[in-house]
């Protein structure tokens, strides 16, 4: 039986601005996201933004419009790719003692290798700087070769040094306006005739170009994702495929091929449906031979139209069927050519 797990979520949030702002479909993601099964005791999740529109069984485009409001917001951080966060997570879910801050690590070495991941420690960090010292020397020696990583202590440094940059230009006043992401402007600069050239806007198609090429990458770690669960993760261990560990280049040009070739392949419940059928078939599953189907083999063109003809599903009763069948067939041309003589007479 499996442990069951608890987090925190306070009766507070519906006094938070941020989160009332929010439409009923973003509300629900949130809710979602912080009790999903995966979230780790740091608040971070591993996923794709099709994979959780699946699970939340929602149109991938309403959970993407809704999704963005939520990262807008600030309430998620995401990297775009197979991670979220939630920055404020640990501030209502507090570690009972050191050993928890402990247990941390494990969750953290399932996270994905990204920019995002080293601001999960960084935060982890500073949360539990304001803590005792039992709580500081679990987290130390938990993470004892990330914090011994120079890079990781310049970050720290960097941004200790930002905030106090922050605390002097706003007289003290952290209260006043100042953001610790976004410096004061510094006034004197226009006086003094110094020219501070602000960015100039995106262009609206390369920015379309972008929004694009994110969507069919989360949709292929989805189509990714649903092969691993379908095929491997649920089954027993005699019927596990070989697990996709990378979306190479050649892959995602088989998944592109077999969605301009079939609109079914173009929504993630088609694949979820074709992977179904696949577990359906013991020969590919390699109860019948010494063989499995890998992802690679299921998405030949061939191949797959064979598994969807259902040439690898089971084959009982299937022999009696066409004989019956043809028996039947052969006796109704009896009749027409009988019943067209009698007409003839």
């Amino acid at each position: 039986m499996s442990t069951r797990r608890y987090r925190k979520i306070s009766v507070c949030i519906w006094n938070d601005a941020k989160f009332m702002a929010l439409s009923h479909e973003a509300k629900l993601i949130v809710f979602f996201m912080l009790t999903h099964p995966s979230l780790t005791q740091l608040g971070a999740l591993r996923g794709n933004v099709p994979g959780l529109a699946c699970e939340l069984n929602m149109e991938l485009e309403a959970f993407t419009k809704a999704f963005n409001e939520v990262f807008t917001q600030g309430i998620v951080k995401h990297d775009g790719k197979l991670l979220f966060w939630f920055p404020n997570f640990l501030k209502y879910n507090l570690p009972e003692s050191p050993n928890v801050v402990k247990s941390w690590r494990y969750g953290y070495d399932e996270l994905p290798e990204s920019e995002l991941k080293i601001q999960i420690l960084m935060g982890a960090k500073s949360f539990v700087d304001g803590l005792s010292e039992a709580f500081q020397k679990a987290f130390q020696k938990a993470f004892v070769k990330e914090l011994a990583q120079p890079s990781l202590n310049q970050r720290t440094e960097n941004r200790e040094q930002k905030e106090e940059d922050i605390y002097v230009n706003s007289g003290g006043d952290l209260d006043s306006g100042a953001s610790a992401d976004v410096p004061p402007a510094d006034e004197s600069a226009s006086d003094s005739g110094a020219h501070i050239e602000k960015p100039s806007d995106p262009d609206p198609k390369v920015e379309k170009k972008k929004q694009q090429q994110a969507m069919e990458e989360n949709f292929m770690e989805g189509v990714a994702g649903l092969y691993n669960r379908i095929l491997v993760e649920e089954q027993p261990e005699g019927r596990k495929l070989p697990k996709l560990m990378q979306l190479q280049a050649k892959r995602k040009g088989l998944i592109r091929s077999r969605m301009k070739g079939d609109e079914e392949f173009r929504s993630l419940e088609g694949w979820e449906k074709y992977f179904q059928l696949v577990a359906a078939c013991p020969y590919l599953m390699g109860e019948k031979a010494d063989w499995k189907a890998g992802f690679d083999w299921l998405l030949n063109v061939a191949n797959m139209l064979k598994v969807r003809e259902g040439n690898y599903l089971p084959n009982e009763g299937k022999k009696q069927q066409p004989a019956k069948a043809a028996g039947a067939d052969l006796q109704q041309k009896n009749a027409d050519f009988y019943n067209r003589m009698k007409s003839k007479r």
